[in-house]
């Protein structure tokens, strides 16, 4: 039993350090706005598509990657997927050109995609129900820490040594390391699992019966929604540096504060969540708290002191992590063999969502001249969010799913 414990955390810290770079990767073209729109010499609009180029496939690839869990098996799936992400990155590390980096982000949108519900399979099968959610939270907490890395490195590289490709090449051979370490590390599962040999019939059938799921309806276009908030978080700094009139370093670093509250926030979901042995309290109450935050971010005007800022925005962060709640939910609600299709759902759409939503978000201020359209819409969504989560989504703690 000691064994297997030590196992399961040696994995748990491998996956993580794959989430963690996956997701420096992810944020490196929304960290690198004010960059790369001076470079290419592109508008908010292209730049919007730039970053969508990641997201859009990311988001397209989450319906496979959930029957990818049971037909080729989560060790597979990431290894193989990981190292089209490590194509992906060096491409965008050597690219000068518009399309260039488009494709690589497209790439990269493929190789990651299937990380995150891969990963999280394997972390449940190997943790206990009463440390689930706090194993998963931890997984999830790497991604803000990728995310910080991204955004105040890449100002601070830029700073210093006059270009960001250093930085983005020494975190590429990280991931490719930690490829090559994950091939002796990772395991499926404590016990032997027989993967799963599905006809399409049957694949359409689980999505059908699964999207028809009364309980996950509320979970799915909540979480969809929720997407938007990423929106607002990738133009972060070409946001607090135009409306709020700050530099690109004091931009970047609000923004990393906003990631780093994002850790924290998710260590803090799981833990409370489990000992609250409550599920849509944080939800409400965290989520509440990210409005409230918005609104002043959007209200407050510039010239204030930059402490100000900074506080909003690690406010925005914490109140954001509920995100990470949802990957344990699902499997509360939904049966084993459907949860995995749930997950891709869940991932797919909102991110569909939000790939859509972030060129339109910067084409907005293109047509607007300025950040206060997006950001009156940003409120309004975060508002129609919180009315789902607070009246439709039900608890889902000890909910017990006969196969």
């Amino acid at each position: 039993m000691e064994q297997q414990r030590r196992l399961a955390l040696t994995i748990l810290a491998a996956v993580c350090l794959t989430y963690y770079v996956e997701n420096f990767l992810r944020s490196a073209a929304s960290a690198l706005t004010p960059v790369l729109i001076t470079e290419l010499g592109i508008s908010r609009g292209a730049m919007g598509f730039l970053i969508t180029g990641y997201f859009l496939i990311y988001g397209i690839m989450q319906f496979p990657s959930g029957v990818l869990a049971d037909v080729l098996g989560p060790r597979k799936a990431i290894l193989w997927f990981t190292g089209l992400t490590c194509a992906g990155g060096a491409l965008f590390w050597l690219s000068y050109r518009y399309e260039l980096l488009l494709a690589a982000q497209m790439i990269m949108g493929v190789g990651t995609s299937v990380f995150y519900i891969n990963a999280v399979t394997v972390i449940a099968r190997w943790f206990p129900p009463e440390r689930k959610a706090t194993a998963i939270s931890v997984l999830s907490a790497a991604s803000g820490v990728g995310a910080f890395t991204s955004y105040m490195g890449f100002p601070l590289a830029a700073s210093i040594w006059g270009s960001w490709r250093d930085l983005y090449l020494v975190m590429l051979a990280v991931l490719v390391l930690n490829w090559v370490l994950n091939i002796f590390v990772l395991k499926d599962s404590p016990v032997p699992v027989t993967l799963v040999k599905r006809t399409t019939k049957d694949i359409i059938a689980s999505f059908k019966e699964t999207l028809a799921d009364g309980r996950f309806q509320p979970m799915l276009v909540a979480y969809t929604l929720l997407a938007f908030n990423y929106v607002i978080l990738s133009w972060g700094t070409q946001f607090l540096m135009e409306a709020k009139g700050l530099t690109y370093v004091e931009a970047g670093f609000i923004s990393s504060i906003g990631t780093v509250a994002g850790f924290i926030g998710c260590l803090v979901m799981g833990f409370v969540s489990d000992r609250l042995r409550k599920r849509k309290t944080p939800l409400v109450v965290f989520f509440g708290l990210f409005v409230l935050a918005l609104v002043a971010i959007v209200l407050v005007p510039a010239g204030y002191p930059y402490a100000v800022y900074a506080t909003i925005w690690f406010l925005m962060g914490v109140g954001n992590s509920i995100w990470v709640l949802y990957f344990t939910m699902v499997g509360e609600v939904l049966p084993t063999k459907k949860a995995t299709i749930g997950l891709g759902l869940l991932n797919g759409l909102s991110i569909i969502f939000s790939s859509i939503m972030t060129p339109l978000y910067g084409s907005l201020v293109d047509v607007t001249g300025s950040f206060w359209v997006p950001g009156l819409l940003s409120i309004g969504i975060a508002g129609v969010t919180f009315i789902i989560l607070f009246r439709y989504t039900k608890e889902t703690y000890g909910n017990v799913i006969k196969e």
